[in-house]
């Protein structure tokens, strides 16, 4: 199903007041016919919501499955006319929904262009269970649509070791593969955890393992990284460029905003460090440093930086930063108790479904040489709240993760 343009017939009324009493001249209605145009929606869709809401109108809400060509749909005409289209792709794929949405002042007899620019909204959880050798999704933090594929189920040639996962506009999955050889130490990526085959789009120019990556949506850029060096290729995987990185010993873990601005977690010298950087310029641009021990990972949130602090003087912690880095900005949720309550991590690792608007994120003590813990955290923000948590325990499975026990 490939979505065109949408024709919304947006009537209105003309109603006139005059000494407090109100007509409509002959009867007749003006009509507006603004064109609904949708942008970055691939074609697996199967249903729709639209909603158009406003000042002085009732709320309205169409829904279609499958999907229409065009919709027509009567309209109050008016100021800040909000339109929302929500729509939902098969079951195959790894997105919940794309979103689109966009205001405009409907004026009677005026036709007008309306441009949404879907993208992901929410997806399920793509979890890399680097030491199981496979790659886990649910559709959420209750553990339902459990699936598991290793990479003969995807047609990965050779050793399969998922060690972080992001996604590009149209729901595709791709894979940084912690690999030593040849052909192993790749970006992966598939359609869907339903694939039979998978590409190989880039390596690491040096035999190292992949430790991190990060999919520019807007721009159709892939960034990836080994621990000490940091590449960037188009989503075809042509283009590949190593990026200079004065100043980063180590990487840990890549996040990327919706300005293309990269956040990094990892060390410069000796010292843990969370780098602001511009893959134009290709210069570290900010830095935090502030109680760091460890950081694994970081993701961009509701224009918020978040850090998987693996550690610290305070315990383990979640960070959230603004993404100048400011250190004003700094707030901490979370300790090292024992986990029992919300809060207490066995250890902040890698996020996971990260367009979400929830904070879902790998917890596990990768030093306590058991697997006992290996679990999945959900919380709203970051005062922790709605924790929830996820062990496959309870479905009798087991995650091993980072584990190297």
């Amino acid at each position: 199903f490939h979505f065109g343009f949408f024709t919304i017939l947006i009537m209105t009324l003309l109603v006139l007041t005059f000494s407090g009493c109100q007509y409509s001249p002959g009867g007749a209605t003006a009509t507006v016919v603004p064109n609904l145009a949708l942008t970055g929606i691939p074609s697996n869709i199967t249903a729709i919501t639209l909603t158009v809401s406003g000042p002085g109108m009732n709320t309205i809400v169409v829904n279609y499955s499958p999907p229409p060509s065009s919709i027509n749909v009567e309209v109050p005409a008016g100021a800040d006319r909000q339109f929302e289209l929500v729509a939902y792709p098969n079951s195959q794929s790894a997105v919940l929904f794309f979103k689109g949405t966009a205001t405009a002042d409907l004026a009677p007899g005026v036709s007008k262009e309306i441009v949404l620019n879907m993208g992901i909204h929410e997806t399920k959880l793509v979890i890399p269970d680097y030491q199981n050798n496979r790659l886990i999704q649910i559709d959420d933090i209750s553990g339902g649509g459990w699936l598991a594929k290793i990479g003969t189920d995807l047609g990965v040639v050779g050793t399969f070791a998922p060690y972080d996962v992001d996604f590009d506009a149209s729901g595709r999955i791709y894979i940084a593969n912690y690999g030593f050889i040849t052909g192993e130490d790749v970006v992966i990526r598939v359609d869907s955890m339903y694939a039979t085959t998978s590409n190989s789009i880039a390596d690491s120019g040096t035999l190292s393992p992949i430790v991190a990556i990060a999919v520019d949506r807007s721009n159709g850029y892939v960034y990836f990284a080994t621990s000490t060096a940091l590449r960037k290729c188009n989503l075809d995987g042509s283009g590949v460029t190593t990026l200079t990185t004065t100043g980063i010993t180590t990487i840990r873990g890549l996040a990327v905003d919706e300005n293309g601005i990269l956040y990094i977690a990892g060390v410069a010298g000796a010292t843990n460090t969370i780098f602001q950087y511009n893959p134009t310029t290709q210069n570290v641009t900010a830095t935090y440093v502030t109680n760091l021990a460890t950081p694994w990972d970081v993701v961009v949130n509701q224009n918020y930086l978040y850090v998987a602090n693996l550690g610290g003087i305070a315990g383990w912690k979640i960070i959230r930063l603004d993404l100048n880095l400011n250190p004003t900005s700094a707030q901490e949720f979370g300790n090292s108790i024992p986990p029992v309550i919300p809060g207490n991590f066995y250890g902040p690792h890698r996020f996971v479904a990260i367009l979400n608007s929830k904070l879902n994120l790998i917890d596990e003590d990768e030093n306590d040489g058991t697997n006992v813990g290996e679990r999945i955290v959900a919380f709203d923000d970051i005062n922790g709240a709605n924790w929830e948590t996820f062990d496959p325990a309870v479905i009798g499975q087991q995650f091993i993760f980072y584990n190297f026990c």
